[in-house]
């Protein structure tokens, strides 16, 4: 368990992280959201007590907090951050970092082979780091970090740099440390993968957290909620529009118009679909909000 009071970070007199007060439990995917520089790195720094929030404050289980080294120390027992690729030390390979890992957070030894396979680092697991790609670096730094095997796991764009297939084995791996009731905070911009696998979504705005269902109540909701149509023209939304006047409409910077469609039955959905077929605009879905459309509709940019 993570549960920040009032938590506040100030750089020049501005508020990178603004009076946050949240609580994270165990068990729970959580996924951090925003654009380079509002904050997802500082928080998560906050919470490793690499940097020291102006105000405000930050408690783990048992009342744990960093009032003293000695609590730290205790605190790091179970909390643990991935490491950076600028971390790792050419000179030593792979296999040396998982067993240096291992023994810092005194966790079982039988988890590097498994991690190795589960990771396919076979082949390269026993040369020198100097010698890797970035893709392998990145797979050995998420290694490095599920071998500590601690209860709180922080991950800073663990996907970066990484193909499709390694971000679905990497995702497995999370959701296999999920269910073992592990809290797992991820910032990340890989959106779609982030809205399969996270339990809660938060965007950053203003130096607060918020929840993406915040922004639009219907985000984790099942149920056909949205009308996306493409390149869709600004005549044709305010016609629909005025047919249908329940429904809101919204055009995002990728052109994408999302139509809400609220509790409309399944008629007035044939209509609408008729309506768009006669309008020339066959390119559309019915659907959810996604997290890329949330993004783009709260940055006004596209990821």
């Amino acid at each position: 368990m993570i549960e920040l009071q009032n938590i506040t970070v100030e750089f020049a007199g501005k508020k990178v992280l603004n009076d946050i007060s949240i609580t994270f439990q165990q068990g729970e995917m959580i996924g951090l959201v925003a654009p380079n520089g509002t904050g997802k790195s500082t928080l998560m720094n906050v919470l490793m007590n690499y940097l020291k929030a102006n105000r405000g404050s930050l408690t783990f289980k048992d009342g744990l907090n960093y009032s003293s080294k000695s609590k730290e120390v205790k605190i790091h027992q179970f909390v643990s951050m991935m490491p950076d690729q600028s971390d790792l030390y050419n000179h030593l390979s792979g296999r040396d970092h998982l067993k240096m890992f291992a023994t810092m957070w005194k966790s079982d030894k039988k988890l590097i082979d498994e991690t190795i396979e589960a990771l396919n680092m076979g082949h390269y697991v026993n040369k020198k780091t100097g010698t890797y790609s970035l893709g392998m670096r990145q797979r050995l730094c998420f290694a490095m970090q599920i071998v500590s095997n601690t209860e709180i796991m922080l991950m800073d764009e663990v996907m970066n740099g990484l193909d499709p297939n390694n971000v679905e084995v990497i995702s497995r791996i999370l959701m296999k440390k999920k269910e073992e009731g592990k809290m797992i905070i991820i910032a990340s911009h890989l959106l779609d993968n982030l809205e399969k696998y996270a339990d809660r979504i938060f965007l950053f705005k203003e130096g607060k957290l918020v929840d993406a269902d915040e922004i639009v109540a219907t985000f984790s909701d099942s149920a056909l909620t949205t009308l996306r149509v493409k390149n869709m023209p600004e005549h044709v939304k305010q016609a629909l529009l005025q047919k249908y006047p329940a429904l809101s409409a919204q055009t995002l910077v990728n052109g994408m118009t999302l139509v809400s469609l609220g509790a409309q039955g399944q008629d007035t959905l044939s209509d609408i679909t008729a309506f768009l077929v006669e309008s020339n605009l066959p390119e559309f879905i019915f659907g959810n909000v996604t997290l890329n459309d949330l993004y783009a509709m709260y940055y006004h940019e596209v990821v």
